[in-house]
């Protein structure tokens, strides 16, 4: 407990997550959870924020080794999130408070599978709808089909991600479990230790921006001993819910690769950014509409995808809790009926905002959280990162730039 408390201390005073503790090497599931818990409990006396209470959950329940930890852990955290709610203003009649608790704490926890089995999904490199959805229905099978399904989500994501992959060895343990193994809530940006000693080295490509020809393979490598490599391509600044290097990334289009490095520490390394252009190589064509099944339920987990509009949102200006505007960049359609219009508003907001300073740049991050969709109130989940350039370089969020966002809960919008 003394180990524990000196850690909290020295995580504390570093400015890094507190919920980032791994349990030790061999320890028991029950004991893993009891850890987790306790950890989670301790810290919730000084949370006053909801989603920054369920983001440390998460980060924390996908630090855990043992799937029957993490089922343990989330029990009881959910339990506690509905506690932090309740002492937080929510007034409830004496005979319903012990239901109206449990049936929150259910809530929570499908939530957290939900959000779950979506990052996991992204962290494989899958945004299509399709599989997106897929991902998130099989999320809610029996727990004995997770060799089958984590060996399908391998062989999906090695595909729609252009990694020669397929799939990891049969002696291998299967991939965690996209329902039981949380990730960290969006987005839980984790910053560059610039002039620290224990920095993280940036990594490197094996090509730098270019012109390259269709199929190129770009591979990246860091210097730090076990950093885990983390990648995007959509614009936005990478994090550890971010594509996972795995292997050389196939160029077949214009593309912009941004690259981070996140050693055992969580220590984070500066961006490594590259632009490679590919000669007479296709436009992408984006998806015109989201489809609502029939029965007129729109999924969790169905992907929406979304577009600033406005004036630029600027690091050096721009503060956390501002009003952003963001609206759908796709049509909402029940059959032959559009429900929602391109261009709809969505509701969305900045979670933080700091300028460039000294050699550390500038960052901005966002969170969605819904839209109106046939006026029902359909929750939302995501949000990304854009950290500037290093140098003291402000991050500016331009009009035109799309995100994905993705549905909470199943909701009725007949």
């Amino acid at each position: 407990m003394k180990t524990l408390s000196v850690f909290i201390l020295f995580v504390t005073l570093n400015g890094i997550s507190l919920a980032q503790i791994a349990p030790a090497p061999g320890m028991p599931p029950v004991a893993q959870a009891q850890q987790a818990f306790a950890v989670v409990q301790g810290q919730s006396m000084i949370m006053t924020n909801q989603a920054q209470l369920q983001g440390m959950i998460a980060t924390q329940a996908a630090m855990l080794t043992s799937a029957q930890a993490r089922g343990m852990f989330l029990a009881q955290a959910a339990s506690l999130q509905a506690r932090v709610a309740a002492n937080q203003g929510a007034v409830f009649a004496a005979q319903a408070a012990s239901i109206n608790m449990m049936q929150r704490s259910l809530e929570i926890q499908k939530q957290l599978q939900v959000q779950s089995a979506i990052l996991n999904l992204r962290s494989r490199g899958i945004e299509s709808a399709a599989a997106m959805q897929r991902g998130v229905q099989l999320a809610s099978f029996d727990p004995t089909a997770s060799s089958r399904r984590s060996a399908m989500l391998y062989a999906e994501s090695a595909q729609s991600s252009g990694q020669a992959a397929s799939g990891p060895p049969a002696a291998q343990a299967p991939a965690p479990d996209p329902a039981l193994v949380p990730a960290e809530a969006p987005p839980m940006m984790i910053r560059p230790t610039f002039g620290n000693s224990l920095e993280v080295d940036r990594p490197t490509l094996s090509e730098g921006s270019g012109k390259v020809e269709a199929g190129a393979k770009i591979k990246i490598k860091c210097e730090t001993h076990y950093a885990t490599l983390y990648y995007t391509t959509n614009g936005w600044t990478p994090t550890t819910q971010s594509a996972k290097y795995t292997g050389p990334i196939t160029i077949n289009a214009d593309t912009h690769l941004e690259v981070i490095a996140v050693g055992p520490n969580y220590m984070r390394s500066s961006v490594e950014r590259a632009d490679y252009k590919v000669p007479n190589s296709p436009t992408p064509v984006l998806e015109s509409a989201v489809a609502v099944p029939a029965d007129g339920i729109l999924r969790a987990g169905t992907p929406v995808r979304v577009v600033f509009a406005g004036d630029d949102i600027d690091s050096e200006k721009a503060s956390v809790g501002d009003p952003i505007t963001v609206v759908l960049d796709e049509q909402v359609k029940l059959g032959k009926t559009v429900v929602a219009q391109k261009g709809a508003p969505v509701s969305a907001s900045l979670t933080f905002a700091d300028p460039g300073h000294g050699p550390a740049p500038g960052d901005l991050v966002f969170e969605i959280h819904s839209v109106d969709i046939a006026g029902k109130h359909v929750p939302l989940f995501g949000g990304e990162t854009l950290e500037g350039v290093k140098g003291g370089k402000n991050a500016t969020i331009k009009p035109g730039m799309t995100a994905m966002a993705f549905v909470a809960a199943d909701t009725l919008v007949k």
